[in-house]
């Protein structure tokens, strides 16, 4: 890159970019709560703090790790503009990473210079316009196939949900079936705990203390079974 044109990229073309990047930011905050907002209005729908409080902590303990570990493995391949727009957007590592990493490894650009956070910031706004037309089109087309299914076929997709969250866990179990062993077991023991009312007497209705619990079991149960094994490597 010439020195006018790396003059440009930082003094112009950053600056503008953080710029916008904090304002969209800092907007899509309160829109992430419009669809509550509106299932509340229209629909009455009201979550109890005892739900809301459950909700965190199952968010709060599935997402915390990720939070500290996306920016640091991703920004080398998004940089600042990619990660603006992969923050509002999604899917960072599912598609916004590998449209970057196939764009730099297309032009032949090393991740990180100046030409490659352009490069990068092209491919993931490209996949993200992509993402929303295609989105979109299902989304429409889909209520239509729907529309045209037969009832017990409806009927049967309410068990897709199910099924998905039973494949994840299954493959978190495979990952490490020692210790999957162990919180599968506490699992049960805490739902039926929470099904026999032991955790009423905690504050909100205490709903949430069978995964804070789950949580916990899993955290120690990791610790005593690997933390000798890291030990011992060290």
């Amino acid at each position: 890159m010439e020195q006018t044109q790396l003059d440009i990229y930082e003094k112009e073309y950053m600056p503008y970019i953080i710029k916008w990047g904090k304002i969209t930011c800092w907007i899509s905050i309160p829109l992430i709560f419009l669809p509550a907002l509106a299932l509340y209005l229209f629909y009455g729908a009201r979550p109890s703090a005892a739900g809301v409080v459950t909700g965190f902590i199952s968010l709060f303990s599935a997402m915390l790790a990720w939070y500290i570990v996306d920016p640091i493995t991703l920004y080398p391949i998004l940089h600042i503009p990619g990660m603006y727009m992969t923050y509002i957007a999604g899917n960072s590592k599912e598609i916004r990473a590998p449209a970057a990493t196939a764009a730099l490894s297309s032009a032949d650009v090393e991740a990180g210079t100046p030409e490659g956070t352009i490069i990068s910031c092209i491919a993931i706004a490209t996949s993200i316009f992509v993402s929303l037309a295609v989105m979109t089109i299902v989304s429409v087309s889909g209520t239509v196939i729907l529309s045209m299914l037969p009832e017990g076929i409806k009927t049967a997709l309410n068990y897709l949900l199910p099924a998905l969250f039973g494949a994840m866990c299954m493959q978190r179990i495979m990952l490490d079936y020692k210790v999957s062993a162990v919180v599968v077991v506490a699992a049960c023991i805490l739902r039926w705990m929470n099904l026999q009312g032991m955790f009423k007497i905690l504050p909100l209705g205490g709903g949430y203390a069978q995964i804070l619990l789950c949580v916990i079991v899993g955290y120690i149960t990791a610790k005593v079974m690997h933390g000798k094994k890291l030990a011992k490597k060290a």
